[in-house]
C-alpha cells in the first residue's frame, strides 16, 4: 500500500470521530443527487468508512462502495451494510460496468495522476452516465501550512485546473461549486491530533521544538471563539460522460 493508504488504513476505526469536515462535505455532495435519480448501477471510489455512502442511501439498484484501505472497507461494511463493499484501488476502474453513476467524495486530490484515473472512469461509465465528485482545494489546512510549511503533503490543484482535467477526459460539467467549511478545535494541539488521527499528517511532521513553536503560533494567530479555526475548502462537480 502507498503511504497515504496506510495512513488511512490505520485511522479507520476512529476516523469518523474526527471527520466532521469530511462528513459535512459528504452530506453536501449527496444532496446533488435528487432522491428520484438514486437508481441504476453505481460505483463509489474512495468510500472510506462510508460517510458519503450512508448519505446517498437508500439506493435502487447495484451499489458498490470501494476503498484501497482494507480496514476502511471493513468499517464501512459495518456502518453501511445495505450496499456491497470491496477493497479496490480507484486507479483501476475495471471493476464493474458499464455504470450509470460514479461517486468520489474527497479522493482525487490524493492520486498522483488524476487525469488518467478520470479517463478510466469515463470509459467505465455509460454514455451520458453521471460523475459526482468533490476534491479538496489549496485553502484546505492553510493555517497549518502557514505555521508549519513542512506539513505540505499534496500537490494542490485549483478549481480551474480540476475543471480543465474533467473536460479533457471526456466529461461535460453540468454543475460546479466551491464549498468552504470552518472547523473549530479547542486548541492547536487538539487540531493536530485530529488531523493525525484522520490519516492526513505524516507520522513525524517536525522535531519537538519546532512543533511546539508552530503550535504556539497556531494558537495565537488562528484563535476564534471556542478555540482555533481550521479551514477546509473543496470543489464539487457534477458531470456527464460524453
Amino acid at each position: 500500500m502507498t503511504d497515504i493508504v496506510q495512513n488511512f488504513d490505520r485511522a479507520a476505526e476512529g476516523y469518523e470521530y474526527h471527520a466532521a469536515p469530511q462528513a459535512a462535505l459528504a452530506a453536501t455532495l449527496a444532496t446533488w443527487v435528487p432522491l428520484e435519480e438514486r437508481h441504476g448501477l453505481a460505483i463509489e471510489f474512495g468510500a472510506g468508512t462510508g460517510l458519503f455512502t450512508q448519505r446517498i442511501s437508500p439506493w435502487e439498484g447495484p451499489y458498490l462502495a470501494t476503498d484501497a484501505a482494507p480496514h476502511m472497507v471493513a468499517t464501512g461494511l459495518q456502518r453501511c451494510p445495505q450496499v456491497a463493499w470491496k477493497q479496490h484501488d480507484a486507479r483501476d476502474a475495471k471493476i464493474l460496468g458499464p455504470a450509470d453513476w460514479i461517486f468520489a467524495c474527497n479522493l482525487l486530490q490524493w492520486l498522483e495522476n488524476p487525469e488518467a484515473v478520470l479517463s478510466d472512469w469515463r470509459n467505465t461509465l455509460k454514455p451520458g452516465g453521471h460523475l459526482v465528485l468533490a476534491v479538496l482545494l489549496p485553502e484546505t489546512l492553510c493555517e497549518l501550512r502557514e505555521v508549519l510549511p513542512e506539513a505540505q503533503t499534496l500537490n494542490w490543484r485549483k478549481a480551474e485546473e480540476w475543471q480543465e482535467i474533467l473536460e479533457r477526459t471526456g466529461f461535460s460539467i453540468v454543475r460546479a461549486e466551491t464549498w468552504k467549511h470552518i472547523q473549530i478545535y479547542p486548541s492547536a494541539l487538539d487540531f493536530l491530533r485530529a488531523v493525525h488521527d484522520l490519516g492526513l499528517a505524516p507520522q513525524r511532521l517536525a522535531g519537538p521544538g519546532r512543533l511546539r513553536a508552530a503550535l504556539r503560533q497556531y494558537d495565537r494567530d488562528f484563535a476564534i471563539t471556542g478555540g482555533v479555526r481550521s479551514t477546509w475548502q473543496a470543489w464539487l462537480a457534477g458531470a456527464v460522460a460524453i
